[in-house]
């Protein structure tokens, strides 16, 4: 499957004007989570970082030790230069990290990519491996984004609803602290242990 994820998908659809709509949100996304965790550096992990531009920005702008891991090695090989020797190629199913391992984890638009009955190991792996913070992003359940008329994506498996991921976090040691809008990265929830 990781060859679902190579050069022509990271330069069509969605991702055909990618670098334009990263420079808008996310200095706005990486200022919103900064302001979530406080100004002590953190280690910071995001999972399905792609080329690595918000951690690149909480890196560079916040100091923060930070970490990416991305399904595609094309993404990975092609991630931001400020950031490219602390990103590898991972798979949120399987996660090489040790328990608590990670002040903060992010992890934005991956989870509908995969099979509805692997959500919940994979957001037990995302639990599992933050000690504060999971910032969660997704395409929800009952919104437009979740058309595949009006947002085509060939790879997309799951869409769930806000409240189902919220339950699947709390059964996995995550409670709901709340969320904001990530801009053109949809609404981020937020969950603490």
């Amino acid at each position: 499957m990781k060859e679902n994820f190579d050069k022509k998908y990271f330069s069509s659809g969605s991702y055909k004007s990618y670098k334009k709509l990263v420079d808008a949100w996310v200095p706005i996304v990486a200022k919103k989570i900064n302001k979530i965790i406080g100004d002590k550096p953190m280690k910071i992990l995001d999972v399905g970082c792609a080329h690595g531009y918000l951690i690149a920005e909480l890196q560079n702008k916040y100091g923060h030790d930070v970490w990416g891991i991305d399904y595609s090695p094309y993404a990975v090989k092609n991630s931001e230069k400020s950031v490219r020797k602390n990103i590898r190629q991972g798979d949120i199913l399987k996660l090489p990290f040790k328990k608590n391992n990670f002040d903060v984890v992010i992890s934005l638009d991956v989870i509908n990519y995969l099979e509805e009955k692997d959500i919940p190991v994979a957001v037990k792996n995302l639990v599992g491996i933050a000690k504060r913070h999971i910032f969660f992003g997704a395409i929800f359940k009952h919104a437009w984004t979740a058309s595949q008329k009006w947002n085509p994506d060939k790879f997309r498996r799951s869409v769930l609803a806000k409240k189902e991921y919220i339950e699947i976090f709390k059964k996995s040691g995550a409670k709901f602290a709340g969320s904001f809008d990530g801009e053109n990265g949809g609404t981020i929830l937020v969950l603490k242990k």
